[in-house]
């Protein structure tokens, strides 16, 4: 029997999550969903008139404003995040540095993130 490999749809560093972990940012489009559902309160509709949607977008182009206003005088927006997520992110964080800088093997590090997984 011989098989034929082909490369995979998505290479590797497409959707590696190594260097964004050590780098210490996002790992997802969490940003993306969540301002999809606030702007979806704050239509509040699923078929929205041409009115509700410009106010909607008033709306939101207010809240960024204050949000750019608030950056310029050094009150930058605090990311809220689970103390539980920030623990889970940190021990990411180790794991990945353990790997680059050759304390851990593969196996080893597969192993260690395997035991930071949970399915709930």
């Amino acid at each position: 029997v011989r098989l034929n490999r082909s490369p995979p749809l998505f290479p590797p560093p497409l959707w590696n999550a190594f260097e964004s972990t050590v780098a210490g940012s996002s790992r997802t489009n969490n940003a993306c969903e969540g301002w999809n559902h606030a702007f979806a309160g704050m239509v509040g509709h699923v078929h929205p008139s041409l009115w509700t949607l410009i106010r909607a977008m008033q709306e939101d182009q207010a809240l960024a404003a204050t949000a750019i206003l608030q950056d310029a005088r050094g009150q930058p927006a605090t990311k809220r995040q689970k103390r539980s997520a920030a623990q889970l992110q940190s021990r990411l964080y180790n794991i990945c540095c353990d790997r680059r800088d050759g304390r851990k093997s593969v196996q080893e590090t597969l192993r260690a993130v395997s035991n930071c997984i949970r399915l709930d």
